[in-house]
């Protein structure tokens, strides 16, 4: 009976073939894990404003904003501990770069444009309708819910502002 059993836990209806180098998938990790903290901790921030402007969850846009600035400060050192710990070969900016583009498919530039037009369009429907909220005479929750939207709208244009004319300088 027992012997059975182990045949049928060990039966599979999927073929999965495991890798013969584990090494070669661990280092594409840490090389996107890299990338992500040398640029991409601005995705993180970014969301994470765009969750603030909306008023979702104050909670978990905080989060992801402190989670992009720790990092950002911690995030090189700690992939290279990783890096030395696995056996890996060190890992440098050439390859972290090469590994984001074949896993992710889009430069971090294009990752951010893209998140930065759809942080324009957040901030702009938050602050229409906020004053749709806040010019409606019916309700005094309204009025206190539209300000509410139209004041993180207008917190997070600046930042949005900054990120268009960073392209140029």
């Amino acid at each position: 009976m027992a012997d059975s059993l182990s045949l049928l836990l060990l039966q599979s209806p999927f073929d999965i073939q495991m890798p013969e180098n584990w090494f070669v998938i661990i280092g594409d990790i840490l090389n996107v894990v890299y990338v992500l903290a040398i640029r991409g901790y601005l995705i993180f921030v970014l969301i994470g404003l765009m969750i603030f402007a909306t008023g979702f969850s104050d909670g978990l846009a905080k989060g992801l904003v402190a989670f992009g600035i720790i990092l950002y400060f911690g995030g090189p050192f700690i992939v290279n501990l990783f890096a030395q710990f696995s056996g890996v070969e060190s890992i440098t900016l050439e390859g972290a770069t090469i590994a984001w583009l074949r896993i992710v498919g889009m430069t971090d530039a294009e990752l951010i444009t893209v998140l930065v037009w759809l942080g324009d369009a957040i901030a702009s429907l938050c602050l229409l309708a906020g004053a749709v909220l806040y010019f409606t005479p019916s309700a005094k929750d309204l009025e206190s819910r539209g300000k509410s939207l139209m004041v993180r709208a207008l917190m997070f244009a600046p930042i949005l502002a900054f990120f268009h004319v960073a392209a140029w300088l």
